[in-house]
């Protein structure tokens, strides 16, 4: 019986540890991104993201809702991440970010999801909520994909 035991806590501390790392793989993950949105890079956040994000829309639609987040609300000023979680299932892992963002022209929730492989991730959700973005015209089709299960 104590040898479960001991395999038991030896596999809990090794998910442990996987998951603290897939969670600083994901937030490198939002680094990029943000860096990424900054320097006008939207083509290449959509290209380089999986295709569950690039299902919802054309590369042209997807980089003009960036463009219209980025012009609308400006730069990050400070981000607070409010929650996150990390999923595993048999088609790999993902984790979700949350933050309170402070942008230059406003504020907003986001929530960044991404599929984690090999110490990498890749895009495949970003969800932002933010009365800057309600008003005038909104992009024709808006870059996020579903949540994981």
């Amino acid at each position: 019986m104590r040898f479960l035991a001991l395999i038991a806590a030896a596999l809990l501390g090794l998910s442990g540890c996987s998951i603290s790392q897939d969670k600083a793989t994901a937030e490198a993950g939002v680094a990029l991104f943000r860096q990424q949105l900054a320097s006008g890079r939207y083509q290449e956040i959509y290209r380089s993201s999986g295709p569950e994000f690039r299902g919802t829309g054309s590369e042209e639609a997807g980089a003009r809702f960036l463009q219209t987040v980025h012009e609308r609300l400006g730069a990050v000023r400070n981000a607070r991440q409010t929650g996150w979680r990390v999923n595993f299932n048999s088609g790999g892992s993902a984790a979700v970010l949350n933050y309170e963002t402070e942008f230059a022209r406003g504020r907003g929730t986001e929530e960044f999801v991404f599929r984690l492989a090999d110490g990498e991730s890749t895009l495949i959700g970003y969800h932002i909520n933010s009365d800057a973005l309600r008003s005038g015209s909104s992009p024709a089709a808006p870059a996020h994909a579903d949540k994981p299960q």
